[in-house]
């Protein structure tokens, strides 16, 4: 008789230790199960690196393009924003492009963006109150680098007149000369006929042809030279 209760003690002890080694591989698998997707989900954004700066991101309908700031021009004057690096104008922008600007102009294309196309090289030279403004569809253009939320990128710029910095960012386009001139422009400050992109707040002569304004990096606003950011580039809504 005391062996059987004996007996019956242990099966319910060892009925009871298998039910809460299960109850906390369940809990086990639900953490990691949780854990697992919240990973997954962050690691969806592809973010650009040196080996492919330029990302596509078709889901999202924007660009990922990496670049790195100058800070020459944080004192110094120009009316360029992005510049790559392997172009002719290439260490005369705020931010040095690490993609090829022929291949940034695909990758506008291929998230469904529409280029302007519609300055001549004599724009660039029009006197007083005879500029034109860049057409092609808007942009909304954001920066981001360390770990930082995006931003948009007019906030990295200011004028040489202390005026504020306005921005209406077009997909130009332009790819005709860009390929001829190779100058590596991927966003400019005023509006252009050669950059891909570049700003439709700004008639196409306001720099080199009238000289009313220039620009510069804000170093109140931007990291270090050398730094490595992100710009994002998708159509505005």
């Amino acid at each position: 008789m005391e062996k059987s209760k004996l007996s019956g003690t242990f099966v319910k002890l060892a009925v009871a230790a298998a039910c809460a080694a299960l109850l906390a591989f369940a809990l086990y698998g639900c953490g990691s199960n949780s854990s697992t997707s919240s990973t997954s989900t962050a690691s969806d954004v592809e973010m650009p690196t040196e080996s492919n700066p330029i990302v596509v991101d078709k889901d999202k309908k924007e660009v990922r393009y990496l670049a790195e700031v100058n800070d020459i021009y944080f004192t110094e004057k120009t009316r360029h924003g992005i510049v790559y690096k392997g172009g002719s104008n290439g260490d005369k922008s705020v931010l040095t492009g690490l993609g090829d600007e022929k291949e940034f102009h695909q990758a506008l294309l291929d998230i469904g963006l529409t280029p302007g196309n519609n300055l001549t090289a004599d724009d660039m030279s029009a006197g007083v109150g005879e500029g034109k403004f860049i057409e092609g569809d808007k942009l909304d253009i954001t920066i981001q680098w360390d770990g930082k939320d995006p931003f948009p990128i007019e906030q990295c710029f200011k004028t040489t007149k202390g005026e504020e910095r306005t921005a209406d960012w077009r997909f130009g386009g332009n790819l005709t000369r860009a390929e001829a001139k190779n100058t590596g422009c991927v966003l400019c400050l005023d509006s252009c006929a050669v950059g891909i992109c570049s700003d439709a707040a700004w008639e196409s002569n306001t720099t080199t042809a009238t000289n009313y304004t220039w620009f510069n990096g804000r170093e109140d606003v931007l990291p270090a030279g050398g730094t490595k950011v992100v710009v994002t580039f998708k159509a505005k809504a």
